[in-house]
């Protein structure tokens, strides 16, 4: 286990006295995939890597809703809308899981030789590693938008893939980190999807004149109901 920057005196290997024998892999390989963490290429990934934050994914869906209003387009529309939904539960299901777990991020093992996992949660940052909200926000939004453009969609999923291995690789994530974020990635999206669905479908079918549905002219909210069937 790649241990040069650990701080001297400390124990890697101690620190893992209480982990499980699927903690002790996770954590080995994740050192090993971040000890060139301060390499150049690594940190130009990294800063890539940032596009799968929060507030970079949420100005995108919000404007993909907003082209597809205006140019009245239902697949558009829907796919902005349903981004935006996926995101929005990946989020929330990230933040409630963050804060019943504890894990410490790979630098604190790297620099510190210091490692935790367990039950809790923490206010810390350094020890709110699992999981990886970058992963969940990038993956719920590619599968989002593979409903309506799967080629789009599909392109958006390398780039989740790639994002989940920048986090390992800058020593910000563990790998199991990354793959319960993409797990609740792909629920929040199925979850969200269901949600929207069965709303758009409710309010047009039950209560169609607030929508306007039933009018002649193209109005916002004809164009909701179209949405709705596209969904």
């Amino acid at each position: 286990m790649p241990n040069d920057s650990a701080s001297p005196g400390k124990n890697p290997d101690a620190a893992l006295d209480d982990a499980s024998p699927i903690e002790k892999a996770d954590v080995e390989l994740g050192a090993r995939l971040a000890s060139e963490r301060d390499h150049p290429l690594v940190k130009a990934a990294g800063d890539a890597g940032k596009i799968g934050d929060q507030a970079p994914l949420y100005a995108l869906s919000g404007a993909l809703l907003i082209a597809g209003i205006a140019l009245r387009s239902p697949r558009v529309t829907s796919s902005g809308a349903s981004m935006l939904g996926a995101l929005g539960a990946a989020d929330v299901i990230k933040r409630l899981t963050k804060a019943v777990v504890r894990r410490t991020r790979p630098h604190l093992f790297l620099d510190d030789a210091r490692y935790e996992a367990h039950a809790g949660g923490s206010g810390e940052k350094p020890e709110q590693s699992f999981p990886s909200g970058h992963t969940a926000g990038s993956v719920a939004v590619a599968r989002a938008l593979a409903r309506n453009f799967p080629a789009a969609g599909a392109a958006a999923g390398v780039g989740a893939v790639a994002i989940g291995i920048s986090r390992v690789a800058k020593g910000a994530h563990w790998l199991l980190d990354v793959l319960g974020g993409a797990l609740i990635g792909l629920a929040a999206e199925a979850l969200s999807a269901t949600l929207l669905k069965s709303a758009a479908s409710a309010v047009c079918r039950r209560r169609p004149e607030l929508w306007g549905c039933r009018a002649e002219k193209r109005t916002v909210g004809r164009l909701m109901c179209r949405v709705g069937s596209v969904w």
